[in-house]
């Protein structure tokens, strides 16, 4: 009797240990397969976040590409002072776009004047000024005076060189300039500048002008051209004194391509 207690104590303690066993087996195994699991769902996470960070830099760079487009310059203007003249003048080139109209030609015995034109009213005009010797273009007003402050905007494919027996370049480099008025003087009441927020203008210069003009009587077409065995200037205006971002693009681009022969 005794006998068969022990046996049957030992058999329940044996099922016992194997129920457990096997337990154990069975939490290890839950363990083992949610790890799983959240290993999984780590790894679906940040492939989504990496996917999602190259779509955000493709749309980016797509965006970029929209809003950067090259301004097509499909057409070439050639100045013709020399040519209808029948003098030793050099020609000068420049480039623009097809919603630029040629809007004003002008030629005669001593002057030049061509001007583009779009849409809006704002232009690039080229003039040249003959018949006046270097420092006496004169003209001007008694009245009102300027400050303009003149700043690079961008490179100028103009390289001065000689006209005739005239060497001119000891000009140097050429940019195209942004000129912003930020003063005025009333000539007659005012003994300073008053500051103002004045219009803005775009002009092919020597680099040499950089810095602050103010003494500006004339119009832009006067006091801001270079001597070039006449005066020269090309120059770009606006109806309003401003020009909207498309615009500054277009102008600097054709003022860029202003170049001799």
């Amino acid at each position: 009797m005794k006998v068969s207690k022990i046996v049957l104590v030992l058999l329940i303690c044996s099922i016992l240990a194997v129920c457990m066993a096997c337990s154990n087996n069975h939490s290890v195994s839950e363990n083992d397969d949610k790890e799983k699991i959240v290993k999984k769902q780590v790894e679906i996470e940040g492939q989504l976040e990496t996917k999602e960070e190259t779509n955000k830099s493709e749309k980016s760079v797509e965006k970029e590409t929209e809003e950067v487009k090259p301004i097509k310059l499909t057409n070439t203007y050639v100045t013709k002072f020399g040519e209808v003249n029948a003098v030793t003048y050099p020609q000068f080139y420049f480039d623009y776009p097809d919603n630029w109209k040629i809007f004003t030609e002008e030629v005669n015995a001593t002057n030049e004047k061509v001007v583009l034109s779009n849409d809006r009213g704002t232009t690039v005009a080229f003039s040249y000024i003959g018949g006046v010797a270097e420092g006496q273009l004169g003209g001007g007003s008694a009245v009102t005076m300027l400050r303009v402050d003149i700043s690079k905007a961008s490179d100028s494919q103009f390289v001065p060189g000689y006209v005739q027996a005239t060497d001119h370049s000891g000009l140097g480099k050429f940019m195209v300039a942004k000129l912003k008025v930020t003063g005025q003087l009333d000539m007659q009441t005012d003994s300073d500048f008053k500051e103002v927020d004045g219009k803005v203008a775009y002009a092919v210069l020597p680099e040499s002008w950089t810095g602050t003009k103010d003494d500006v009587r004339r119009a832009f077409e006067g006091d801001f051209a270079f001597w070039y065995s006449g005066y020269i200037s090309m120059i770009a205006d606006s109806p309003d004194g401003q020009f909207s971002s498309e615009e500054e693009k277009e102008v600097l681009a054709i003022l860029g391509s202003f170049r001799g022969e």
